[in-house]
């Protein structure tokens, strides 16, 4: 790909992200059975129902339970458009938050700041496996700061004036077969519960209950 065609290409991307930012949708996941019932036998009809009542799960009404994991359903484009899909799982496997946050973010780097007065920091130790892929040759990326946002009950949404550091950080190039796992932080409005939000840049989000 050409210099001029390259830059082409970011405009493009841009724009997509900023008309999809105008109407995300919650995207294709799903949950391990296993995992949500634990065990326990339920009426299929009854089940069958509420699933049809119910919003989507991974949307922010009902988000994916905490500990979890969530297969989300994507793509990757190579040089030339062409789109190859892919499946990852994410799982939020510990959350700390307030000064137990505090005290492990300075102890990642004696430089982060304390929470502003009516926040607290949470910080979630976050795993993602690539699990499938229609080629081996395109790696998959993902970010703690440009694809997670943390989301306060009352709908606050973290600005992200203020990034705390952590180590390991969670930002990875990976292909497929690859599993990582890092710390993704934020803040909330003190004692409120939170949600961690998944948005890709093209559009699309899934959000994690923290608790």
């Amino acid at each position: 790909m050409n210099k001029q065609t390259y830059n082409l290409f970011i405009i493009l991307v841009l724009i997509i992200s900023i008309l999809g930012g105008c109407g995300q949708d919650t995207k294709d996941i799903t949950v391990n059975e296993e995992e949500t019932q634990q065990g326990v036998t339920e009426n299929t009809e009854a089940s069958e129902k509420k699933e049809e009542t119910e919003a989507k799960l991974g949307s922010r009404s009902n988000p994916v339970p905490f500990q979890k994991t969530a297969t989300v359903d994507d793509e990757l484009y190579n040089d030339e458009g062409e789109a190859f899909p892919i499946k990852f799982d994410l799982t939020v496997v510990e959350v700390e938050r307030g000064d137990a946050a505090y005290k492990k973010l300075i102890s990642m780097n004696e430089y982060n700041e304390a929470a502003p007065e009516g926040y607290e920091w949470v910080l979630a130790k976050t795993k993602v496996k690539f699990v499938e892929s229609e080629t081996e040759d395109l790696a998959f990326h993902i970010d703690g700061i440009m694809n997670f946002t943390m989301v306060s009950e009352n709908g606050d949404i973290y600005s992200g004036d203020i990034i705390g550091t952590t180590d390991p950080d969670f930002s990875f190039e990976m292909y497929v077969g690859s599993e990582k796992e890092g710390y993704i932080s934020g803040l909330v409005k003190t004692g409120e519960k939170a949600q961690l939000r998944y948005e890709e840049m093209l559009g699309g989000e899934v959000f994690f209950n923290l608790q």
